[in-house]
């Protein structure tokens, strides 16, 4: 388990933003780390506030800088330690870039869902989701801190074993329980989901023996690493033809108000730990989502 360090809190004065600067702190309080919030103004935006109000670039951004300060100091959430700082260009890019130069660790977003679709992640979340080189933790605008019922999800990678790990980490910071769950598909329906391309399965004579082999290996896999936590762990192994629905089903039951997936930091929504089901959990999972990053991912912070 690894406790943070330097917290970056994306800021774009949104409602949706002010939850995600509250959870920032508090895992600040939790993991004694450091919180900078950064907000990004547009070059286009920038260029029209100089024309109309005749002024300078240097005064738009102290502008902003103060603005920035008060929403930190009025957030409710205790935010006189946390450093501030205004950047001018493309989001996504300049996001990236802050967490570079402050050598951040982990990125917190809001959700910043739309009215028609409350659940959907907005643009330039998701995009940070799926190609941020840093651990991101999307806060939805309903979330209730502490976290108490936190769910993992497996496929046996390197990147799952690491993502359990981050999982512990925030159960044990807030006392919650743990569901560590790995959805089976039968070679059958793994195929038609996949175009041919399947994860290796072992000779089972029937569906129960095969369910029996996975939970063996699940509580194998998960076992030294929650051992001495304290945290009261569930594996779950869920048979499904739908690994999404399967997923998104036990988050509702379970009323689930943390979701971690394991990623490789890539460009490709692909790339997720659970392959094209990501996107759907991403947009449509109705709690908070921590995506965990493998060590040394290299991404470019291109718009």
């Amino acid at each position: 388990m690894k406790a943070y360090k330097h917290i970056i809190a994306a800021v774009d004065f949104t409602p949706s933003c002010l939850h995600a600067l509250r959870e920032s702190i508090r895992q600040s309080s939790l993991n004694h780390a450091t919180v900078t919030a950064v907000h990004v103004m547009e070059e286009r935006l920038v260029e029209e506030l100089k024309r109309a109000l005749s002024t300078s670039e240097a005064s738009i951004r102290a502008e902003w800088e103060a603005k920035l300060r008060k929403f930190v100091e009025t957030s409710g959430a205790g935010g006189s330690l946390v450093k501030t700082e205004v950047r001018v260009g493309h989001p996504y890019a300049e996001l990236m870039d802050a967490c570079k130069t402050a050598e951040a660790d982990l990125l917190v977003m809001g959700a910043k869902g739309s009215g028609a679709e409350a659940s959907r992640v907005g643009v330039i979340a998701a995009r940070c989701i799926r190609s941020s080189p840093i651990d991101v933790l999307v806060v939805r605008h309903n979330a209730e801190p502490p976290f108490r019922h936190v769910l993992a999800c497996v496929d046996f990678s390197d990147n799952a074993g690491k993502a359990v790990k981050q999982a512990l980490h925030f159960a044990a910071n807030d006392k919650a329980d743990l569901r560590c769950l790995f959805v089976y598909q039968s070679a059958m329906s793994m195929a038609l989901d996949y175009g041919g391309f399947i994860t290796p399965l072992p000779q089972a004579t029937a569906d129960n023996e095969a369910l029996s082999h996975w939970q063996k290996e699940l509580d194998q896999f998960v076992a030294p690493v929650a051992h001495g936590t304290g945290v009261p762990v569930k594996t779950v192994v869920a048979e499904q033809v739908n690994i999404r629905d399967a997923i998104l089903d036990d988050v509702q039951q379970h009323n689930i108000d943390l979701v971690v997936l394991g990623t490789r930091g890539k460009s490709a929504i692909r790339h997720l730990l659970i392959g094209t089901t990501a996107e759907k959990i991403i947009h449509h999972a109705p709690c908070s989502i921590l995506a965990v990053k493998i060590e040394n991912s290299d991404t470019s912070p291109t718009p």
